[in-house]
């Protein structure tokens, strides 16, 4: 009875999403929700819509409510995301200043360990981990707000990522986090049809940072160490990509003398594209396959033992450490 109900929600929420988009971009265009060139920055060529986030927020929620009892996590996990989309929205208008837009990213935060949603590494004082659990949703809700940098790299990366976490979700019997990355991933699905470049819709500040706040909050509430005990290392690896993305790009802004916080063509997945002779699909595909060899990784080490978790995190973090440095010499305006 659980796979089906698992099944049945992947595809509602894929079919929403496919249904859902298209009405977004009409409306989008009709009320002049757009996200205009600029040249630089932006260098789409023509306004694109935003309300991306609006379709997979909803194609998320509502086969969730439909087919699984509310719980304490997951009316946390639907207000949170609920304040991220509204605020979101407001941002891609353009009617929030970033210190507004962290303010309520605070609130939400707030709102998921108030519904339960925190690590819980039995060697730590309960104290450190709320703390470690604030900074970490915080951390990846921009770290995905950053890397949406491109059409369908951010949406790519989240499905991959859901894709390892519903994996341990089901082998630790857990149908709530199952059922909730298969939503997600599902939505997502349906909205990066309409997001591959030249995408005719973009999922804006509200929905990457929706995306960000759900996938970090799953991490957290998802066991690693049925079979490890120092599974809970490679539960953090899943998300290496975005965080690599953000702490790349705030390194180079530093090292510059830029403000973290102002735009700017520093980000890795950029310069990976002009490494590739400026080719969007073979940054794009690259990154995935990162993400994908990534996510293998954690689900092996979810099974292995404390030794192949030390080794293969030292590998990935290595390896990144090489393609940060690799990249660092490409000049970007």
């Amino acid at each position: 009875m659980n796979e089906i109900i698992l099944i049945l929600t992947f595809f509602l929420a894929l079919l929403l999403a496919l249904y859902g988009t298209p009405l977004a971009i009409r409306t989008a265009r009709r009320y002049n929700i757009l996200d205009h060139p600029d040249g630089h920055l932006k260098t789409h060529r023509v306004p694109t819509p935003y309300l991306g986030g609006l379709i997979v927020y909803f194609a998320f929620i509502f086969p969730v409510s439909l087919l699984f009892d509310f719980s304490r996590e997951l009316l946390g996990i639907l207000f949170a995301g609920s304040i991220l989309l509204i605020v979101g929205l407001f941002d891609d208008l353009k009617a929030l200043t970033p210190g507004t837009k962290f303010f309520f990213q605070i609130i939400a935060t707030y709102i998921l360990l108030k519904s339960g949603i925190y690590m819980k590494l039995v060697f730590l004082p309960g104290w450190l981990n709320t703390l470690l659990s604030f900074l970490w949703i915080l951390i990846i809700i921009n770290a995905f707000n950053i890397i949406d940098i491109m059409d369908g790299l951010a949406g790519t990366v989240a499905v991959l990522c859901l894709g390892a976490i519903c994996i341990i979700s089901l082998a630790n019997q857990n149908l709530l986090i199952a059922m909730i990355a298969l939503s997600l991933a599902g939505a997502v699905i349906g909205f990066l049809r309409f997001n591959w470049r030249p995408a005719r819709i973009y999922l804006g500040d509200s929905g990457s940072m929706f995306i960000g706040m759900v996938v970090g909050a799953l991490v957290i509430m998802n066991d690693y160490s049925q079979h490890n005990d120092l599974g809970f290392i490679s539960g953090f690896l899943i998300l290496i990509l975005p965080l690599f993305e953000l702490g790349y790009v705030s390194l180079i802004r530093l090292i510059r003398g830029r403000s973290i916080f102002r735009g700017s063509r520093d980000h890795f997945p950029l310069r990976l594209e002009r490494r590739f002779g400026r080719s969007y699909p073979g940054a794009v595909v690259f990154i995935g396959l990162i993400q994908l060899v990534i996510s293998a990784v954690v689900v092996i080490s979810y099974y292995s033992s404390p030794g192949f978790t030390l080794a293969s995190s030292a590998v990935v973090l290595l390896l990144f450490g090489i393609l940060g440095i690799w990249l660092a010499g490409e000049k970007m305006a």
